[in-house]
């Protein structure tokens, strides 16, 4: 799981294929023959059925684009399946992992985006966490992941796209309100020295501990 989240990092980079247009999170099914070859790879999310289903959104074209090569880098280095007789035989694997985006910011750009002087991750997120109220007696029965896209704008403005995934609207609201204020502490991405306007996405899992 983390070489093929690796490999795929290494195909966006050599490939200049820029971090905002590529999926945080992939699941995929692989259907590796008895050679240890990848014969079949299907992208799984929450249009799928059965045990193909996943609580995710479907991939980008883009994010399609560098987990195939990775995977087509990758092929007969699977190990194959064997029954109890020792019979290789062919399986399905399944695979969710995060791709890397944050190293694909920095290697493709020296000058990324950059939030309170630091390329934004879990700082981001706790600077929202504590300007959200989240506690237990606000919210007794709500907890879950909150996923918001927005556009750091070039002159450092903050504009919000969509909510991709959220368990309360109450919640929502008030990330949103928190993601609005970190305006004017921001510094835009640049490249070759003009900064441009970027998209982000805010993930954070916001656990209920009122059972504790």
């Amino acid at each position: 799981m983390a070489r093929l989240a690796a490999m795929a990092g290494d195909v966006a980079v050599e490939e200049r294929i820029p971090a905002d247009s590529l999926s945080a999170e992939v699941a995929v099914a692989l259907r590796i023959d008895t050679l240890g070859r990848v014969v079949e790879l299907r992208f799984l999310d929450n249009t799928c059925e059965g045990r193909d289903r996943v609580d995710l959104e479907p991939v980008t074209p883009r994010t399609r684009q560098v987990v195939e090569r990775a995977v087509g880098r990758m092929t007969g280095t699977w190990s194959p399946a064997r029954r109890a007789d020792g019979l290789a035989v062919n399986y399905v694997q399944r695979l969710w992992f995060h791709l890397p985006l944050q190293r694909i910011e920095e290697q493709m750009n020296p000058d990324p985006l950059l939030f309170m002087g630091e390329v934004p991750g879990e700082n981001f997120f706790r600077w929202v966490a504590d300007r959200t109220g989240y506690h237990s007696y606000r919210f007794p029965t709500t907890g879950g992941r909150v996923h918001i896209r927005f556009y750091v704008e070039a002159d450092g403005r903050v504009t919000i796209d969509k909510v991709l995934r959220s368990p309360d609207e109450r919640l929502t609201k008030r990330v949103i309100r928190a993601i609005r204020s970190s305006e004017g502490k921001w510094t835009p991405r640049k490249v070759d020295g003009v900064p441009q306007r970027t998209a982000y996405t805010f993930r954070g899992n916001f656990i209920n501990d009122s059972s504790n």
